[in-house]
C-alpha cells in the first residue's frame, strides 16, 4: 500500500529502537548448549533489533560490526545454520535448525526482536488444480499472424504488427495500452522484477527476432526453500503457470505471436518465491524483495499474499498480535523499505477474499493486512472487470486500495466479452501457449506494466557500478500513476470526487501515464458493495 499525496495515510509503523550500550556489553558472553532434541530440518526468519545507518544499511544493536558475529553465534548456540544472511540490508537472517527448542532458546538473547517457522500456505491454485477446477482455460495460437508489411496491419510497439490473439485482450483496451505503445512501449534497460513462480523464458511470445528474449534468466533467482512442492531451480522454468501469466501481462513482446504486455520492451526478471503445489514462503518473499533492491530492478511485481500457518486459520491477513504472523509482518516489511531506498517500485495484487480491507470480518482487527500488499510503500492493486465495475472476489477499502486494474469478473452482469476468454484475462503460460484466467494476480501486473512505462518514460539513465541503471523516485512513481488515474464512480451511489473506498484513485490508463495527463476524467460504472462504512 502506497503512500503517496492522492492516497490517506495509514497509521503510523513500528519504531526500530536502538539498543543501549549495556546490552551491546553483555551482548559478548555466549551460554553452550549442553543437549537440544533434534528432529525435522525446519526453517525460521529471525528479525534482529537495531537501527538503519545514514547510508541505508541495517545496524544490528545500532553497530552492525559490532554485533554481526555475535548474531551468527547466537543462531549457532541455539542450534542453527544461516541458509540467508540479510542482516545488513534488514537485520534479518534466514536459518535452518533441527532443533526443536531453536525458537524458544533464541527468543532469549536481547538482540533477537522476533522468530518464527516459516510455515507453508497455499496462495495458489497449481496448474492442474486450476485447470480441473475450470479456473484456468487454455488456448493456442490457432491462426496465423498478418503480414507486417500489410499497411492493414493495426499499430503497437516500436513497429507495425498483429499478434493474433491481441484482438482478445479487452484488458489492455481497457487501460488503453495499444495506444499508448505510440508514445512509450518500454525501455530495455527497465527491470521489472516478477516475484512468483518463475517464468517460461522460452515461450516465443517473450522472444523478438532482432534482440533475442527479453527474459533476464542469467539475473533471476530461485529463493524457493526445500518443501512437498520445491519444483525446478532454473527461474526460466515455471514452478506452475501463475508467474508466466502475470509477466506475459507486464510485457510479452509484439512480436507477430500471440499476446502482447502493457510493457512489451521491457526486461523480465523471474524471482521464485511460490513453488509446484501454489505454496509461497514467507521467508522467499524476503529473501526475493531484498534481492531486487540489491539489483535495482526499478519495478516489481507481488501477485501472492506470503504463508501462514494452517493451524492458526489464517488466509491472506497476518496480524501483529500473533506472534508468528508479527514476524512474517515485520520481515517483509524492512525488504520492502528497504527495496524503496534502493529504487524499486513495488506494486502487489490485494487478494480475492472480497474483504473490506479497512473492516475485515471476524476474527480478524484492523491491524490484520495482507502482506506485502498492504504494507507500506506498496502498490496496492484492486481488480476490475471489462466494465471497470469491480470484480466480485476482489478486496478493496479505504486507505489500503491504491488503484484499480483490469483482472477479470466472470460474474459480469452486463455480459460476457466475446472470445474464448469471456471476462477473463489473457496472458502466456508455459509450453507456448496461453490461457485465461482471473484475480488481482492478473490486476497487478497491470498497473506494474504502467509504472514499468512511466520509468521508460520519464527515468533518467545513469550508470552504477558500471551497470546502465534507469533512475526515477519509487515516490515519483507512484505520484504519476495514481494522479494520472481515471475516477470510477458507481452509478446508483453518491461518492465524492477521486479518490474512494473502493476503487482507490481510480483505473490506471496508460495514454495518461505516459503524458503525464492529469485533467480530472471520470467513469461511470457500477457500484461498489456497500456492506461497509466508507471511512
Amino acid at each position: 500500500m502506497s503512500t503517496s499525496a492522492t492516497s490517506p495515510r495509514r497509521r503510523a509503523r513500528r519504531v526500530l529502537a536502538t539498543f543501549a550500550g549495556a546490552l551491546l556489553a553483555s551482548a559478548l558472553v555466549l551460554p553452550t548448549v549442553v543437549s537440544a532434541e533434534t528432529g525435522e530440518t525446519k526453517r525460521y526468519i529471525v528479525v534482529f533489533e537495531g537501527t538503519y545507518a545514514v547510508d541505508g544499511s541495517y545496524a544490528l544493536g545500532g553497530d552492525y560490526a559490532l554485533n554481526h558475529e555475535y548474531a551468527v553465534s547466537i543462531v549457532k548456540v541455539a542450534g542453527g545454520e544461516v541458509s540467508l544472511d540479510l542482516s545488513k540490508q534488514i537485520g534479518v537472517m534466514i536459518v535452518d535448525s533441527n532443533v526443536a527448542t531453536f525458537a524458544e532458546v533464541l527468543r532469549t538473547y536481547g538482540l533477537v526482536e522476533e522468530v518464527a517457522e516459516d510455515f507453508v500456505w497455499k496462495a495458489l491454485p497449481s496448474y492442474q488444480e486450476a485447470i480441473d477446477s475450470g479456473e484456468l482455460t487454455v488456448i493456442a495460437e490457432d491462426h496465423p499472424p498478418c503480414d507486417a508489411d500489410d499497411p492493414d496491419c493495426p499499430p503497437g510497439g516500436p513497429e507495425p504488427h498483429a499478434d493474433p490473439l491481441e484482438g482478445l485482450q479487452w484488458s489492455m483496451e481497457l487501460i488503453r495500452a495499444p495506444q499508448a505503445h505510440t508514445t512509450q512501449a518500454g525501455s530495455r534497460a527497465v527491470q521489472v522484477g516478477i516475484l512468483d513462480t518463475g517464468i517460461d523464458g522460452r515461450h516465443l511470445d517473450f522472444v523478438f527476432d532482432t534482440d533475442g528474449t527479453n527474459v533476464d534468466c542469467a539475473n533471476g533467482r530461485d529463493f524457493v526453500p526445500a518443501g512437498p512442492g520445491v519444483g525446478n531451480p532454473d527461474p526460466c522454468t515455471d514452478n506452475g503457470f501463475h508467474g508466466t501469466h502475470v509477466a506475459g501481462i507486464v510485457a510479452a513482446r509484439a512480436n507477430h505471436h500471440g499476446v502482447v504486455g502493457v510493457a512489451p520492451n521491457v526486461t523480465l526478471i523471474p524471482v521464485k518465491v511460490c513453488d509446484t503445489i501454489g505454496y509461497c514462503y514467507s521467508s522467499a518473499s524476503v529473501a526475493g524483495i531484498t534481492y531486487a533492491g540489491d539489483a535495482k530492478f526499478e519495478v516489481i511485481n507481488m501477485s501472492y499474499f506470503v504463508d501462514d500457518d494452517t493451524f492458526l486459520s489464517s488466509t491472506e491477513l497476518k496480524c501483529m498480535t500473533d506472534p508468528v504472523q508479527r514476524a512474517f509482518r515485520k520481515a517483509n516489511e524492512r525488504a520492502i523499505q528497504y527495496a524503496r531506498n534502493q529504487g524499486v517500485v513495488p506494486v502487489a495484487a490485494l487478494g480475492n477474499s472480497d474483504y473490506d480491507l479497512a473492516h475485515p470480518p471476524e476474527p480478524y482487527e484492523n491491524e490484520c493486512e495482507v502482506v506485502p500488499a498492504e504494507t507500506e510503500g506498496v502498490i496496492g492493486t484492486m481488480s476490475l472487470g471489462p466494465s471497470s465495475e469491480k470484480a466480485y472476489y476482489s478486496n478493496y477499502g479505504f486507505g489500503m486500495t491504491d488503484v484499480a486494474a483490469p483482472g477479470g469478473n466472470s460474474r459480469n452482469r452486463r455480459g460476457e466479452t466475446p472470445g474464448p476468454c469471456g471476462n477473463q484475462v489473457l496472458s502466456t503460460i508455459p509450453g507456448n501457449v496461453w490461457g485465461c484466467i482471473q484475480g488481482t494476480s492478473m490486476a497487478s501486473p497491470h498497473a506494474a506494466g504502467v509504472a514499468a512505462l512511466i520509468v521508460s518514460q520519464y527515468g533518467r539513465i545513469g550508470t552504477d557500478a558500471g551497470e546502465t541503471d534507469v533512475v526515477m523516485r519509487p515516490q515519483q512513481v507512484e505520484d504519476y500513476l495514481q494522479s494520472t488515474t481515471i475516477d470510477l464512480i458507481g452509478a446508483e451511489q453518491t461518492e465524492t470526487k477521486g479518490y474512494d473506498y473502493c476503487f482507490g484513485n481510480g483505473r490506471i490508463d496508460a495514454v495518461r501515464a505516459v503524458l503525464h495527463e492529469t485533467s480530472y476524467e471520470a467513469f461511470v460504472t457500477e457500484p461498489c458493495p456497500e456492506t461497509q462504512t466508507q471511512q
